[in-house]
């Protein structure tokens, strides 16, 4: 097979390949067994790649490093992915049980992509305030242990590390300079901001010091001074570096206009690789623009609908605008809040048994976004627990200013992130141990936010909005995420700036001023990923649709959703090639 063909290419070639997997095979051992070692060996690559993720997993073995993000670092990961690689290549899936073939699919795709991932060169521009050091490294705090000597020796050695980590990332960007991949000047200023608020912080009182304050008390004699005075000593310093490094040198070269990855050498290149990594099919942008454009016409007049009947006999633009003018539509307080969002996952909770077979035994808590990146975060996000039991997930929502956020997106957004979105499909996934352990943690952006996006339709069917103006706000998250095709795409390679995207947002999604420029300036750090929420979306709705088709009265809603969740997250051809053989399969 050539590898001149392009991912989709691949994909249709191995679809012919493999017809529904239902016939009799023989299983041969050898490669069974090649299988199982190589599913072994990319898990532990990962997590040996991956410190900081292990660490969040709750895999403690490398709780003393940190990434290696330089040249040697990347061509050393890049070498283990190509032998990875070659060896899934050498195994022959005729030889496979179904499962396995499953697997095997999965992970040549994974590998595929990830080999793919360094020759975009997005390290070289990446300056990020929702994920960069800035912010994973206090986030980590959180979801690091701190209970036994070793512990506290694992988290020294790290603080010890952050010095040469930052020096690498300064490279980088160095680097990019040198070549004229340059970050916005928008995301320098954000985390800019973040850094100085950071190091205004005594460290004691920061997001590190505080962690120091669990430190058991036997223990805490011996280490607490010295534990402090890693923070003081090597954490400090290396944010005031890279402070120093943004506001002397890099701002200065970065880019205030031309924002999107089209401006960027390569960088048109690199857009249609990341359509591909996050949605799992070859799309051109101009596809998904016309397709962005088009959704939102159609949730446009299920909008006006739910205006009629309201009342209201004007345009769709100004009914949103009353909404957004309205203050009894937005919340008072922080706790108010987190008191909604706690209720809406017990209703949800309540409704899941008449919609899904298996349900997860995982926790999921409702939590604030810490201060310290409340401002720089989205409306909310989904953590999932650890891989020990020992933390429970985390639906985290963003209570700064109160009074710019909405109550009709209470329940869509818990929908989505929690129940029977993010929490039910990843925690499912995570507990499912027939899986191997890399598909019960690596995923595909598609699968994974296409399936939360449908858990918004999805509760209404479960009779999650109380209202219309619940549903109105459904509507709204819809036409958002359709919105989101039209404006990434056009950031990205249509040449569009950053102040059209906004006008774009406020005459199409009625989210506040500050969401719009907090969702405009993640769309331009994190191009493709905004397209795999309609994408995934549509095409799982598209499943259902021709399963129902198929099956008539047999169709349960039930075993459907089972079968899209039991294999975990999966690029979307394989999905629907598995629900096909499940509809062949029903009796």
């Amino acid at each position: 097979m050539s590898r001149a063909l392009t991912v989709a290419g691949w994909w249709a070639v191995l679809l012919i390949a493999f017809p529904p997997l239902l016939s009799s095979r023989s299983v041969s051992q050898e490669q069974t067994r090649r299988l199982e070692n190589l599913q072994e060996d990319y898990w532990e690559a990962v997590l040996e790649n991956s410190p900081t993720y292990a660490t969040f997993l709750g895999d403690p073995r490398y709780n003393g490093l940190l990434e290696e993000i330089g040249s040697e670092g990347r061509k050393a990961w890049q070498d283990r992915l190509d032998g990875l690689w070659n060896r899934a290549g050498g195994i022959d899936p005729e030889g496979l049980s179904r499962p396995d073939r499953v697997s095997w699919e999965v992970l040549r795709f994974r590998l595929d992509l990830d080999r793919r991932w360094y020759p975009q060169k997005l390290y070289q521009w990446n300056v990020d305030q929702i994920d960069g050091p800035q912010s994973w490294f206090p986030q980590l705090m959180n979801f690091t242990p701190l209970k036994t000597e070793k512990d506290v020796q694992d988290l020294i050695a790290r603080f010890q590390k952050i010095p040469k980590y930052i020096d690498q990332y300064i490279g980088n960007l160095k680097e990019g300079v040198l070549e004229g991949r340059v970050a916005p000047r928008l995301a320098v200023q954000r985390v800019l901001k973040q850094l100085e608020g950071l190091l205004q912080t005594p460290p004691e009182s920061s997001p590190f010091g505080l962690k120091v304050q669990e430190l058991p008390s036997e223990l805490s004699e011996k280490y607490r001074n010295l534990t402090l005075g890693e923070i003081q000593n090597s954490v400090y310093p290396a944010f005031e570096k890279l402070r120093d490094f943004f506001r002397q040198s890099y701002l200065a070269k970065s880019r205030k206009t031309r924002v999107g990855l089209w401006a960027l050498p390569g960088g048109s290149q690199a857009y249609r690789y990341l359509i591909t990594y996050h949605t799992t099919l070859d799309f051109s942008p101009g596809e998904l623009h016309r397709i962005g454009r088009e959704e939102l016409s159609r949730i446009q007049a299920e909008m006006k609908g739910i205006a009629k009947r309201m009342g209201h006999a004007g345009s769709l633009s100004a009914f949103l605008e009353k909404m957004r003018k309205d203050t009894g539509n937005f919340f008072t307080t922080r706790e108010e809040i987190l008191e909604t969002a706690r209720g809406e996952l017990q209703r949800a909770t309540r409704r899941l048994p008449r919609f899904f077979g298996r349900l997860p035994k995982t926790e999921c808590v409702v939590k604030p976004i810490e201060d310290y990146r409340e401002k720089d975060a989205p409306a909310a996000f989904y953590y999932p627990a650890d891989d020990r039991g020992e933390r429970p997930a985390i639906y985290y929502i963003n209570t700064y200013d109160p009074a710019s956020r909405d109550r009709y997106g209470t329940s869509a957004l818990a929908a989505h992130e929690a129940l029977p979105g993010h929490h039910l499909q990843i925690a499912l996934a995570m507990e499912n141990r027939d899986l191997p352990d890399f598909r019960r943690h690596v995923g595909f952006t598609a699968f994974i936010e296409g399936w939360a996006l449908y858990a918004e339709r999805l509760a209404e069917e479960m009779e999650l909005y109380q209202e219309e103006l619940s549903r109105m706000g459904m509507l709204t998250f819809q036409a958002w995420r359709a919105c989101r095709l039209v404006v990434d795409t056009g950031l990205h390679s249509m040449r569009w700036e950053r102040e059209q995207t906004i006008e774009f947002l406020r005459e199409n999604a009625p989210l506040s001023d500050e969401e719009i420029g907090v969702e405009t300036d993640r769309y331009i750090i994190w191009p493709g990923q905004a397209l795999a929420y309609m994408v995934g979306s549509r095409e799982i709705r598209s499943i259902r649709r021709e399963a129902q088709e198929r099956l008539g009265v047999r169709f349960d809603i039930r075993k459907f959703h089972d079968t899209v969740l039991e294999n975990g997250s999966v690029p979307l051809p394989v999905l629907r090639r598995l629900v096909r053989e499940w509809v062949t399969s029903q009796p």
